[in-house]
């Protein structure tokens, strides 16, 4: 593997492979499950997600993201690493005996808050590709007793799921770190039963991003957005029909210009203010529907 990245922003060069972005993904995701040291914004080009990295606790973002206290006070407190950048069940609408599934199921938030809304005739299956996340997921199921929950070891690029089994897809903040997005959807709509919907919480911007961003692996793994108008057509290129954003709100700009990577790296290059900057203030979190015909 060539040296992308030594932890800092400024250290980016070539563009890392699709091998080397999984192996990145997976080696944050795995420090995020056995430490809590994890989260999902550019900002995470910098080091640690602690007091000394700039990066705000786990409630304060899943808070500002759009959960509301309630959903922190009824999922086990393991569950929220505060890696998110929305809250997709609450768009999802669900109901009880749906089948459920999450990509990029993490410690397991989302799935036990759509584990409630589908009730025990209902059951949620949440897909993670890093092994400490499920087990760490699989033992907060245990802790909070739910029996309607399954978390399953594999990639989002090939489901281990079966054809049309599913009627809702929830994910959070996690397809920008695929390298093969199209192919995550194409996924999806697989597994998708007909008429069923698909609710996607993810980064977008209106800037493109900063090439010493794009090619910084800690930055790819830290969950890059994708341009909005491109995301939307990458849904409907995989066959699913209705596809809009049903909401938008401004990423927090702090998230990325506080981070100690990224001050460190604007001290050194004065020059890249304004575009890195800009660039931050053109990050959203938006929430995504659309259905398989």
């Amino acid at each position: 593997m060539k040296d992308t990245t030594t932890g800092s922003c400024g250290d980016a060069t070539a563009q890392p492979t699709a091998e080397e972005r999984r192996a990145a993904v997976r080696e944050r995701y795995s420090r995020a499950a056995t430490t809590g040291d994890g989260c999902c914004a550019p900002a995470c080009c910098g080091g640690e997600n602690d007091a000394s990295g700039g990066q705000p606790p786990a409630r304060e973002v899943s808070l500002g993201v759009g959960y509301t206290p309630e959903d922190l006070e009824v999922v086990p407190e393991d569950a929220n690493l505060g890696l998110g950048c929305g809250n997709p069940t609450r768009f999802a609408t669900l109901r009880e005996g749906d089948v459920v599934l999450d990509l990029g199921s993490g410690a397991g938030i989302d799935c036990f808050l759509a584990a409630q809304r589908v009730g025990p005739t209902g059951q949620v299956i949440g897909v993670d590709m890093t092994p400490e996340m499920v087990e760490r997921a699989r033992a907060n199921a245990r802790r909070g007793g739910y029996t309607n929950v399954e978390f399953r070891l594999g990639e989002i690029e090939a489901l281990p799921v079966a054809d049309e089994s599913v009627d809702v897809i929830i994910s959070n903040c996690v397809l920008n770190l695929s390298a093969d997005k199209a192919r995550v959807l194409r996924e999806a709509h697989r597994v998708l039963r007909k008429g069923g919907r698909l609710i996607v919480s993810d980064l977008v911007s209106t800037l493109p991003v900063p090439a010493v961003l794009e090619g910084n692996l800690d930055a790819v793994a830290g969950c890059l957005p994708t341009q909005r108008e491109a995301y939307l057509e990458t849904f409907r290129s995989a066959g699913f029909t209705d596809v809009r954003i049903a909401e938008e709100h401004p990423y927090p700009a702090d998230y990325l210009l506080s981070d100690a990577g990224v001050q460190a790296f604007l001290e050194a290059h004065p020059d890249e203010a304004a575009e890195l900057t800009a660039f931050a203030g053109s990050i959203f979190g938006a929430h995504f529907e659309a259905t398989k015909g």
